[in-house]
């Protein structure tokens, strides 16, 4: 096959040309995004019952839900709520790939819930959940002189035209009020014509119906009958006849003002401190962010040329210029990657042999977005550092075979015999080193979890490049070497001096080789004891570090781009003071220097990017963005500042928090309070909460714990109100003409799209608690005072019962702050609780990135050994030979300690991704190196018959410069990560402490420290081993008693 191709040369060459041009079309036209595309195995179903308490929700709607949602297949964990006048359950299941069945399955559970719900129940909604629910970009108008219905007009314009847009999913608008047409009801003239509720509600349905009045045939053909119906505008609706006799007839207007107007405010939504509108635009799965983007500013920046100048319309999160930055600072870091390599390999081959090994970068990465393009990958900053992981193991295979070839053509061969012999030579050693790097990442590919998920782009990008890399290396390499190889010219003296014909003499090799083969020949005199040495020192270090180490963390703390927190405030507050509280947070929040935008939105159990669900005294969220990094502090620096002013504030709680990228887990930290009801739990997480709020480095700390607050519960005497006539649905609605209206149908107007409730209303100045004892109801008696049977009490207030796997539960949640981890904070608490008395029916369960972090780690520990297990038998199958199988994988597992040195020496903490994903990758990279240097040893044992410990040395020497090569170009490529810079050669810029270096460190770092080891390994503890099994003969030979005949 290597002879075909470099015979057919130019059959080679267009072959590569055409999957170079196929690799630019994918680049062109694979959709970019900011993160992978993950599928949360999470299934929403909720279902709607007006005027229901949160209690009663929960026993009426949660428990038919529980009941059949159990019986699910793959439920992983079960949440429901009961809120007032609904009910939710979240379903998250164990696998995200069959989502369409589960979606399915709890489509058919809710079906059967339903002839348990109450008649009165509205239609359940289910729906999957996705990370697509957050927006791509948010479009803000504001003014401090246009009207509110100017300003929503525009908007709705707006947002009809991006709707059309293909990429778009959603658009959502954030911030504005809903019109309704409102009928304020005079009470004295109602009481006057003594007429009842039910006459009015009556007669508005009656007067608005859609009419069937069939076709009629006539002389002249066929015809349909039309009567209007329907409400069209306010002058219909005014001109209702509520009630006729022969004094005339009682219109709507008579007793009512109607009017079409904003329902009353429950929230505010501001940016930079002006109150706005906003849309929140979510585009499709798949879709091309930049370009999506792009379209909508299009969209957006003509409006902006047509408003008035007073109209302030843009944007307050724009994450292409965040996914720009991420993914240009990655390809920077490649480039300048690639450029180490061909600089060093220039040094060691001159120009044309550097140049054949550089190209294999490009040109396997460009092959690889191709083939991520053809199996519906995006391209993101996974698949990027994916790159770069792979940009040090890419070339390995090259370097080896460029190493032969400019050896044997350094012994007199031409470009062609030597690159053939090369590449025939090391066909199966090449191939064996990335098989077993390959196996490595293979069991990643089954990564659990939307952890796994996020993290699984990864393996599966440097497998397909490291692939590609392969075929390139063996194939094409050749066919360009023979056509531009030229012999180096640098250290020809000492190529000649170790040929690769075994027949040189060890003691004429001079230079850095020399002094190589000297200090082995030293080394091999003593392979027990140096050996023995290495794998104890390893050991020791291994277990230092679990014993004194700085703990595990799942990902590291990174630059963010942005941050998100909350406000939280006790007591039965309205909307005006929420927004007053409000205000003083975001005075400080945006005016922090390194601010670049501010998002605020008012109301409690907002889950708009706060990390969840939102304990009960949540009054508001807020959203910020960092300006340019050049122009401010680390983002945590900024959130510190920020968070110590925040504290000042009397009367409220603030939380604040960096955005991460990665996969979403929540908060670092998340214990669970089960029990059989909702008040056994109370005591229990109270104390937890308490204990948590005394432990240092616990921040942010919350809970769904009840607050203080008042509800006006009314107790209807039924048996009293019978005999005045009366039924709780007309004490209800009566009751709902002081409090937030009745409802009772709803028009669609000419000018607008939507549907406006009709609603029923006293005159805001009757509407307040003590008017309860005052409403009057038409009975058979009259109109009679409700309080003849209704009493008002004040009640502690419930916002929300919450259950997890069908017991109630209260969670606890919190953060943990810089200098500690979660595991540490988890580990004074499991003390704790261990010496707490606990009720026998509450159990305690953790969650969070704590849980995740625990998962994640079990699994790239697993993933390890499977990867071991895999190597062990692909080595049997290229060695045949146990005893030399043990000697590369006991450099795999002792590579490990030179990671754990590392950490050490620098005092950084494990990350259960990061650092657990680079051992994994780290032992794909010290596997070549052995295989390489044991498979030289094999072949020299086969040619000579010198002592082992010669031959040993040998080998050594000729691979000294391929590994050598390998490992300082793999290193050179993640120098500048490991030290937390980004180096964008196109863009000009050095960063440090950037959001890419400082995401990526650990990562780098823990591939630098372990290759950096396992060189001492491969040059050092691998020859010891390798004759080891020799000098204990001569040990024990040494010490046989001689036997006489």
């Amino acid at each position: 096959m290597i002879e075909f191709f470099v015979d057919r040369k130019r059959t080679a060459l267009a072959f590569l040309l055409v999957l170079i041009v196929a690799g630019i079309f994918g680049r062109i036209n694979i959709p970019v995004e900011a993160e992978p595309d993950i599928t949360i195995p999470v299934v929403y179903a909720g279902v709607g019952l007006p005027g229901v308490s949160p209690s009663d929700s929960e026993r009426l709607l949660v428990r038919p839900l529980e009941e059949e949602l159990r019986s699910i297949e793959g439920v992983k964990k079960l949440q429901a709520f009961g809120f007032e006048g609904y009910a939710a359950a979240v379903v998250e299941f164990e696998a995200a790939e069959t989502m369409s069945k589960s979606l399915d399955s709890v489509r058919d559970a809710v079906n059967e819930a339903k002839s348990k719900f109450p008649d009165d129940a509205k239609e359940p909604i289910v729906r999957e959940v996705s990370l697509s629910d957050d927006p791509s970009i948010i479009v803000a108008i504001s003014s401090d002189i246009a009207q509110e219905r100017d300003l929503l007009n525009i908007m709705r314009d707006i947002k009809n035209e991006i709707e059309l847009l293909p990429e778009i999913f959603e658009v959502d608008l954030i911030g504005n009020r809903d019109e309704q047409l409102e009928a304020i009801l005079n009470r004295n003239q109602i009481e006057n014509y003594n007429i009842s509720l039910y006459e009015i509600i009556r007669a508005i349905n009656n007067n608005n119906q859609a009419v069937m009045a069939g076709e009629i045939e006539t002389g002249q053909g066929q015809f349909s009958v039309d009567v209007p119906g329907l409400f069209e505008d306010e002058s219909e609706i005014n001109s209702i006849p509520i009630r006729s006799s022969s004094n005339g007839v009682v219109l709507l207007s008579d007793i009512s003002e109607v009017k079409r107007n904003f329902k009353e405010r429950t929230f505010f939504a501001s940016i930079n401190q002006n109150q706005s509108i906003c849309l929140g635009v979510k585009k499709a799965r798949g879709a091309n962010l930049i370009s999506t983007i792009n379209k909508v500013e299009n969209i957006v920046e003509k409006y902006q040329s047509k408003i008035s100048s007073d109209i302030r319309l843009g944007y307050v999160l724009n994450t292409k210029d965040t996914m720009l930055e991420q993914v240009n600072s990655l390809q920077g870091n490649i480039i300048m990657a690639t450029m180490f390599v061909l600089i060093v390999a220039m040094i060691t081959f001159g120009i044309r042999s550097s140049l054949i090994v550089g190209s294999g970068i490009p040109v396997s990465i460009i092959i690889a977005i191709f083939i991520l393009y053809a199996l519906g990958f995006t391209y993101n900053f996974m698949v990027i550092f994916g790159m770069l992981v792979a940009l040090g193991m890419l070339i390995d295979g090259s370097i080896v075979v460029v190493e032969l070839a400019d050896r044997k053509m350094v012994e007199g061969y031409d470009k062609k015999t030597a690159f053939i012999y090369a590449a025939k030579r090391m066909f199966w050693p090449v191939t064996a080193s990335a098989a077993t790097t390959l196996a490595v990442f293979i069991p990643l590919f089954f990564w659990p979890g939307v952890s796994g998920q996020f993290m699984r782009v990864l393996p599966i990008t440097i497998f397909i490049i490291l692939t590609v890399a392969l075929i390139y290396s063996l194939m094409i390499v050749p066919v360009i070497g023979s056509i531009f190889g030229k012999a180096s010219e640098m250290s020809k003296k000492t190529v000649q001096s170790i040929s690769s014909e075994h027949t040189y003499d060890l003691t004429k090799v001079e230079g850095v080789v020399g002094k190589y083969i000297n200090f082995l020949s030293i080394v091999l005199k003593r392979p027990l004891l140096i050996s023995g040495s290495i794998i104890a020192f390893s050991f020791i270090v291994i277990s230092t570090y679990s014993s004194v180490g700085n703990g595990v963390v799942l990902v590291s703390q990174s630059d963010p781009f942005a941050g998100y927190g909350k406000i939280q405030a006790r007591g039965n507050l309205t909307i005006e003071q929420i927004d007053e509280l409000s205000e003083s947070v975001e005075e400080i929040v945006y005016n922090t220097k390194g601010i670049k935008n501010l998002f605020l939105q008012t109301g409690r159990f907002n889950n708009f990017r706060t990390g969840g669900s939102s304990s009960d005294d949540t009054i508001a969220s807020f959203f910020f963005e960092f300006t340019d990094r050049k122009e401010r502090e680390n983002g945590r620096v900024v959130i510190e500042n920020m968070r110590k002013e925040l504290d000042k504030i009397p009367g409220i709680k603030t939380e604040i928090k960096a955005q991460e990228g990665g996969p979403p887990t929540g908060k670092d930290i998340e214990i669970r309070v089960l029990g059989p009801s909702r008040d056994s739990t109370m005591n229990v997480a109270q104390e937890i909460k308490n204990y948590l709020s005394e432990i240092d480095g616990i921040v942010n700390l919350e809970s769904t714990l009840p607050v203080p607050g008042v509800e006006w519960e009314l107790f209807v005497d039924k048996p009293k109100a019978a005999k005045f006539g009366a039924d709780i649905p007309t004490i209800g609605n009566s009751i709902g003409l002081i409090t937030s209206g009745l409802t009772i149908g709803s028009y669609r107007p000419k000018d607008i799209d939507e549907e406006l409730d009709i609603v029923l209303r006293y005159p805001k100045k009757e509407r307040y608690i003590d008017e309860l004892d005052n409403i009057l109801i038409n009975t058979e008696s009259g109109l009679v005072p409700i309080s003849n049977f209704v009493e008002k009490k004040p009640q502690q207030k419930v916002n929300y019962v919450r259950k997890f796997d069908s017991k109630h539960v209260t969670i606890i949640k919190a953060d943990v702050s810089s200098g500690f981890t979660p595991e540490s904070r988890l580990k004074l608490f499991e003390t704790w609780i261990k010496d707490q008395s606990i009720p026998a029916n509450i159990d305690i369960e953790f969650g969070g990135d704590n849980e995740e972090q625990v998962n994640s780690l079990n699994f790239v520990t697993q993933a390890f050994i499977i990867s071991i297990m895999l190597m062990a038998a692909l080595l049997v199958t290229q060695f045949n030979n146990f005893y030399q199988m043990t000697i590369i994988l006991s450099a795999v597992v002792l590579s490990t300690a030179g990671v754990m040195l590392g950490l050490l020496i620098f005092d950084q903490v494990f990350s259960a991704l990061l650092t657990g994903i680079g051992i994994v990758s780290l032992a794909g990279i010290v596997v070549n190196n052995n295989i390489i240097l044991i498979d030289s040893f094999n072949v020299i044992s086969s040619k000579s018959n010198e002592d082992v410990r010669t031959r040993i040395i040998k080998a050594c020497a000729q691979r000294l410069r391929p590994i050598f090569l390998t490992s300082l170009t793999t290193m050179l490529g993640l120098i500048p990560l490991a030290l937390n810079y980004s180096i964008d050669p196109i863009a000009r810029e050095i960063a440090y402490d950037s959001n890419a270096s400082t995401s990526w460190a650990p990562l780098a770092q823990c591939i630098i420290y372990g290759i950096s080891f396992s060189a001492i390994l491969t040059l050092v503890l691998t020859p010891c081993l390798l004759v080891l099994p020799d000098h204990i003969k001569e040990i024990i030979s040494k010490y046989r008693k001689p036997s006489f005949a």
